[in-house]
């Protein structure tokens, strides 16, 4: 992959829901099949901005998991190769005048380990203090729980929340559809921490 002196990038700090699509569990040996960064506002709706979205080909298809793709439904043959991805992506951020990411995605450390891994010229692009929805339902359950003594939430899984929540649609296992619903997600649950 081509280094690039110039990062990280120089423009301003935004929130923006990530999602990716692996070819397995296994950092180490997986790789990112599919990738979605949707630019947020601060109350976390989708903002003005373009969405980033690419298909990256596997460089080790041999290490693909096939249940992995069985529920994604990706061939780790497809996309375009990951050093392109990566140009693609910081013409994104110039042109958009970001230089940081504030993530939100659900289960976001799971992300973020592949992130680093795929792009290690871009860690210091995600800020730390990322939102993850999937630890703030365990939030709202453990606050719920404390005055009720039952959760409010029995999964904390993507779906069920998204259920729980009168979110519709399935969940896709598609980076950008997943990607909002995280947002989405997120969203909801600080209206009900700001209604309790």
């Amino acid at each position: 992959m081509e280094q690039n002196d110039t990062l990280p990038l120089a423009g301003h700090s935004i929130f923006a829901a990530i999602d990716i699509e692996t070819s397995g569990l296994d950092v180490e040996r997986c790789e990112i099949l599919d990738l979605a960064i949707v630019p947020l506002t601060s109350d976390f709706h989708i903002s003005e901005l373009p969405e980033f979205t690419a298909r990256i080909r596997a460089e080790h298809r041999e290490n693909a998991e096939e249940q992995a793709l069985r529920i994604n439904g990706l061939n780790p043959s497809d996309g375009d190769d990951r050093s392109k991805v990566f140009n693609n992506l910081v013409q994104w951020l110039r042109d958009n005048g970001i230089g940081r990411i504030v993530p939100v995605a659900h289960n976001l450390e799971f992300d973020l380990r592949f992130l680093r891994k795929t792009f290690p010229e871009l860690s210091r692009l995600f800020d730390h203090h990322g939102r993850d929805s999937m630890r703030l339902a365990i939030a709202v359950n453990d606050i719920v729980r404390r005055e009720s003594g039952e959760d409010r939430f029995q999964s904390v899984s993507l779906r069920a929340l998204k259920e729980a929540l009168n979110i519709s649609g399935e969940v896709s296992h598609n980076a950008f559809e997943d990607a909002k619903d995280s947002a989405t997600v997120y969203r909801k649950l600080t209206e009900m921490l700001t209604q309790q």
